[in-house]
């Protein structure tokens, strides 16, 4: 990856960024088998101030950190002492590199309360995007989900909303409007269990010929009927497997 600090940094801290950063992609590379020449063109821009990360950011993000695919580019806020170690991002471009992308014409909310047009490259749909990331937060880098000033692992978020989970199906979700129509404490942990079920019980070839096949511009019954063919398995049954997946999980602690 190519670097680029934008603000006062000391070269110890852009040291220390850095590695952080290429030891994660190699950890990310070896878990989701990815050609590690398909990522030398990724880019991370790095900001000492939030302010500036948004102004700078193509879609303007309220978020601290975004990953932007058709430039191949992380955007992120980040100052010292701060954790330099953010996977997430990193897993979102290594994604990207899986197969041909599509372009997806979407209106996104700013950091100042404003909405852009914007056309972008995509691969996959944005709950796959999200679940894959959080999955491989946990699995391969035992990170837990901030939600609410809480953390805790994926599966211990989705038996506390046991309630809610239970009326919502995967087509109610797997593609962008369904997404963005539950809130995010309830299905961003949902996206990330459930991709973490998929990867440790049937596998990460199997997963990335999920991911690529599934597309924002096609409907909600389609997505559903590639996730269905690629894992032989109807949306209910793999529904029901991951229920009774996560009620497995240990209580404290974690096991992969």
């Amino acid at each position: 990856m190519r670097y680029y600090f934008i603000g006062r940094y000391r070269e110890i801290d852009k040291d220390l960024f850095v590695n952080a950063q290429e030891q994660d992609l190699g950890e990310i590379h070896k878990y989701l088998q990815t050609d590690a020449k398909l990522c030398e063109n990724f880019k991370y821009k790095v900001f000492d101030t939030r302010t500036k990360k948004q102004k700078e950011d193509p879609f303007h993000s309220v978020s601290r950190a975004s990953a932007r695919f058709d430039e191949l580019t992380i955007y992120r806020f980040w100052k010292p002492p701060e954790d330099p170690h953010f996977p997430h991002e990193i897993t979102h471009l290594v994604a990207h590199t899986w197969g041909k992308s599509y372009f997806w014409q979407v209106e996104l909310d700013t950091y100042d309360n404003q909405k852009i047009e914007r056309k972008i490259a995509m691969l996959s749909t944005s709950f796959m995007q999200e679940g894959l990331a959080i999955a491989v937060d946990e699995i391969v880098f035992k990170r837990k989900l901030l939600e609410g000033k809480k953390e805790k692992f994926v599966d211990e978020w989705c038996r506390k909303n046991e309630s809610r989970l239970s009326s919502i199906s995967l087509k109610d979700v797997i593609s962008f409007d369904g997404f963005c129509s539950i809130e995010n404490s309830i299905v961003v942990p949902f996206a990330g269990s459930f991709s973490k079920y998929l990867l440790l019980n049937f596998g990460v070839k199997k997963f990335k010929r999920m991911y690529v096949a599934l597309k924002e511009t096609l409907s909600p019954q389609e997505n559903i009927a590639i996730l269905e063919r690629v894992y032989q398995k109807k949306e209910s049954q793999l529904l029901r497997e991951w229920y009774e997946y996560i009620l497995d999980f240990p209580q404290t602690g974690y096991e992969a």
